[in-house]
């Protein structure tokens, strides 16, 4: 009886003991647990109002609360002064922790401008239209074309429809018109007149100036000088002067 009641004795002080190690094992676990919940949650505070404040303001005054900025810059606004918060996440108010981020959405120092489409446009429309999105000509070639009517754009360089700062210069090609074609000043000296003249009007030229003079030993109505000279290139756009003999 004495040695079953011995070890009843043991048996429950090694389960007082182990009992304790228990209690004092899942104390342990508690307070690290609470240790790094607080750690981790750190205090909350209300997310500031930065919506409509300057750049400047808003780096101030989520200083003082305790939180950083992450800046975006977006598109200008001309409801907004530049480098002006027009939006944030999170919300104002909202429950955040303390050095945590907000990102703000910023308003751009440059305006934006969808470039016109100049295609088609005589060149006093290009630029008036240029001046009206307050964008800017610089430089304007020519080259001919069969198609596009003289002082016409034919093309630009910034594509139509793309974004692009106000202020952009753009380069327009105009069209300076079909070129006619050149021929060669023929020798049309001691040829009769009214060949000549029938000659230059059907080939689309046109005697601007036949003189008479008296020329010994020559019948009357033969070419004795022309302008051009023979071997000189000429349009149709060139104007001819013979001198014809009396």
């Amino acid at each position: 009886m004495v040695k079953i009641e011995s070890m009843k004795k043991k048996v429950l002080l090694l389960s007082k003991i182990l009992g304790l190690a228990a209690f004092y094992t899942l104390v342990f676990i508690a307070s690290i647990f609470l240790t790094m919940s607080i750690l981790i949650k750190g205090d909350e505070i209300a997310a500031p109002h930065l919506i409509g404040k300057s750049l400047k303001e808003a780096y101030r005054e989520s200083s003082e609360k305790g939180v950083f900025l992450k800046k975006v810059t977006g598109n200008y606004d001309s409801q907004f002064k530049p480098h002006t918060v027009i939006d944030q996440f999170p919300a104002p108010g909202t429950r955040i922790k303390e050095k945590s981020y907000i990102k703000v959405y910023v308003t751009s120092e440059v305006k934006e401008i969808a470039m016109p489409d100049l295609v088609g446009h005589h060149i006093r429309e290009c630029e008036q239209i240029l001046e009206k999105n307050e964008l800017k000509k610089r430089y304007i070639s020519y080259v001919e074309s069969e198609s596009v009517p003289v002082d016409f754009a034919i093309s630009q360089s910034k594509e139509p429809g793309s974004i692009v700062p106000s202020g952009t210069s753009v380069d327009i090609l105009i069209s300076k018109g079909r070129t006619d074609p050149s021929y060669i000043m023929p020798d049309v000296i001691g040829r009769p007149a009214e060949d000549v003249v029938f000659f230059f009007e059907k080939m689309g030229f046109k005697i601007a100036k036949i003189t008479r003079m008296p020329y010994t030993g020559l019948q009357s109505g033969i070419v004795v000088n022309q302008i051009p000279s023979p071997g000189f290139s000429i349009t149709s756009k060139n104007l001819i002067s013979i001198q014809v003999s009396e």
